[in-house]
């Protein structure tokens, strides 16, 4: 038997369906836990470092179940095991390499692009040169600090016709640390990653399909798609995982770039990597997210089940990792 601290996010009364979502996986994961025999206890992260600190140092745990989603956005999230690593406790999830360099997307997107990993094209203000190329082009607008889809939505695909308009959308995105890049129409993909005693191991391929859409809405998986449970939006985006079977090609490429992005961020822990793949098979890396949502119902518990794993797996297999590191 194990003793687990279960640390979360602080969720206000009245908070966003995203952040609520945080007190179902606690519920979840803490009777998974305790079904497979640990103690836990499950306490909230209030931003007081101090606090966190001296649970750490009092001797009380031997885990750390990180399931702190948000400080400042995704901007301090490696702070958790930076300490953890301080203290000497294990931690599950992502180390704090990770969680820094993917926890600013706009950061992410410059390494990519430096390793030679396709990504969309995105605007950078000190080239001034590029302008031309976001004229006319659909575009999409991304927070560059959050998770979970907050800040997308329906409006956030749009093309300019314009300089003018352009640079009216670029001061929007600059106002709201927002990134403007390119947006791939084509086949939305993800795959879900753990590390197995130290290997990575990637699951089957989940392809999101955009069910009777209709013209001109955009093919997102926006914040109403994943959380929003009485929209179109919701309702109509449905995953297969039969991608893999009827492009074996791309397939391989996605689980190439996979394994580059995952040394390349000095990954450890569980994640997953959001794909488009443009109508020529041509794929680009929307995002690496570590320690993504481990609720029943989510996407990555959806690629562990179709490994065959079922949820107390998933989640023992996350422990038994943060142990073997």
């Amino acid at each position: 038997m194990n003793r687990i601290l279960l640390l979360h996010d602080a969720v206000g009364e009245h908070a966003p369906p995203d952040e609520q979502d945080t007190l179902v996986q606690v519920s979840q994961i803490e009777r998974s836990l305790t079904y497979s025999g640990h103690s836990v206890d499950c306490i909230s992260f209030a931003e007081d470092l101090g606090v966190l600190e001296n649970l750490l140092s009092s001797g009380t745990y031997d885990v750390v179940f990180n399931l702190v989603e948000t400080f400042h956005g995704s901007r301090f999230l490696h702070t958790i095991p930076l300490l953890c690593e301080e203290k000497g406790i294990r931690y599950t999830g992502g180390n704090a390499t990770s969680l820094f360099l993917t926890g600013d997307k706009l950061l992410a997107k410059r390494i990519m692009h430096l390793a030679g990993i396709p990504t969309p094209p995105w605007f950078d203000p000190k080239n001034l040169r590029d302008v031309d190329s976001f004229i006319g082009k659909p575009l999409i607008r991304k927070p560059r600090n959050q998770e979970a889809s907050v800040g997308i939505n329906d409006d956030s695909v749009f093309s300019c016709k314009t300089e003018r308009e352009f640079r009216e959308h670029l001061a929007y995105a600059e106002k709201h640390e927002m990134i403007l890049e390119h947006y791939i129409e084509g086949d939305e993909c993800n795959l879900s990653v753990t590390t197995e005693h130290g290997q990575l191991r990637i699951f089957p391929i989940a392809q999101m399909h955009f069910v009777d859409y209709p013209e001109g809405k955009p093919r997102i998986v926006g914040y109403e798609a994943k959380w929003i449970e009485d929209s179109f939006a919701y309702k109509h985006t449905v995953r297969s995982f039969t991608y893999e079977q009827e492009h074996p090609e791309v397939a391989a490429q996605l689980r190439t770039f996979v394994t580059s992005l995952w040394s390349l961020f000095d990954c450890r822990g569980y994640g997953r990597v959001d794909f488009r793949i443009d109508k020529h098979g041509n794929p680009f890396v929307l995002e690496l997210n570590m320690n993504p949502c481990i609720a029943r119902d989510s996407g990555y518990v959806a690629a562990c089940a179709e490994a065959g794993l079922s949820y107390d797996e998933t989640v023992s297999r996350i422990v038994q990792e943060a142990l073997y590191g």
